[in-house]
């Protein structure tokens, strides 16, 4: 793109203006329509993405049954208090527990009190609320258990949203479930047919906060309910976001946490059971799962920082960091409530509005 910038090569001028954070690249929009078109090329946004990574955020989620709840942001590299996100959510989301997925910078809400779905930017402060999705949907009836995935089709380059809902109807005793998929390019939804959602008709999705999006693949827990001993069959359930295809996984234990690995991979933690290791599993490129390590002791557990030192929160509910070596914890001033959820993020260009 040529652009008139004096004295200054345009390759140069480039690369300083991926290095802006997005505050700052929105107000220079104003300075020249060159720049106003740059800024919204797909591959600007991408380039200025990818940099982002390198400085990005730690977001601690957090609630109680009090409706006390806050979503902080750490710069990542030292922890350092950033700020709350919970003060910038969209103006229409009232629901005060909200799941959402978060993937590159963008968040995909569901509110509680209305299953309304919205697409967040919280640096560039837009949001698109999603239509509704009702085909197939029996109508006057209200879904029950919600589940979601998001995450970026890396083929097309287009964001996705996967809804699953459950529904019952008292009158008839009806039981069902409804599968969509949302695409952002086109603003619309796609139902699953019976066939494409077979594999999984039997199982349970669990809710979010222990799901994620690792290269273009959704992951989310998945469960047949106990057997006649009590005992639940856990599965992973994996969704390629470029072929829109779903596939089913054994787990490596009972229950867990799936977290991404700074090196790309999909990894589970064995952190739901009092009273043992906490155990670490690993998703191959063979589709095999391979114990990475045993950590004790036994606390909640939310992911990898650096330099050997795990996110974990005590018994009395605080956030802290324990490191694997010296087997010391530090307190870096995070008080937990009841739930806690973390998360990676960065800002983002990615454009929201239609």
């Amino acid at each position: 793109m040529a652009m008139s910038n004096g004295d200054w090569p345009a390759d140069m001028l480039i690369e300083i203006l991926l290095k802006l954070p997005v505050k700052s690249t929105l107000r220079f929009k104003c300075v020249s329509k060159t720049w106003c078109i740059l800024f919204k090329t797909p591959t600007f946004v991408s380039q200025h993405l990818n940099l982002s990574k390198k400085n990005n955020y730690l977001l601690a989620y957090r609630y109680s049954d009090q409706r006390d709840y806050a979503m902080h942001l750490f710069v990542y590299q030292t922890l350092v208090p950033y700020h709350d996100l919970h003060q910038h959510l969209p103006t229409h989301f009232t629901g005060w527990h909200a799941r959402f997925c978060v993937d590159n910078g963008l968040f995909c809400l569901l509110n509680p009190t209305d299953s309304g779905i919205t697409l967040w930017n919280p640096a560039t402060r837009e949001s698109r609320i999603l239509p509704e999705c009702n085909q197939n949907f029996p109508p006057n009836l209200r879904s029950r258990l919600r589940t979601l995935g998001f995450g970026l089709d890396p083929l097309s380059n287009d964001y996705k949203v996967i809804y699953f809902r459950s529904f019952y109807d008292r009158e008839t005793k009806r039981r069902g479930r409804h599968h969509a998929i949302y695409r952002m390019s086109t603003d619309s939804w796609r139902v699953f047919e019976e066939e494409d959602v077979q594999l999984f008709k039997d199982l349970r999705v669990c809710p979010n906060h222990n799901n994620t999006c690792v290269n273009g693949v959704y992951y989310w827990q998945a469960y047949k309910l106990p057997n006649p001993e009590g005992l639940f069959d856990f599965k992973v359930l994996a969704f390629h976001l470029s072929t829109e295809v779903f596939q089913l996984i054994e787990s490596p234990i009972p229950q867990g946490k799936l977290l991404p690995l700074h090196d790309g991979r999909i990894s589970i933690w064995d952190t739901e059971r009092i009273g043992r290791s906490n155990e670490i599993w690993v998703l191959n490129n063979e589709g095999h799962w391979s114990k990475l390590l045993k950590i004790d002791p036994c606390l909640e557990m939310f992911g990898f920082w650096k330099n050997g030192k795990v996110f974990v929160q005590s018994e009395n509910g605080q956030f802290l960091l324990y490191d694997l070596h010296t087997k010391e914890f530090t307190d870096f001033g995070f008080k937990g409530l009841k739930n806690i959820m973390v998360y990676t993020y960065e800002e983002s260009l990615v454009a929201i509005n239609r």
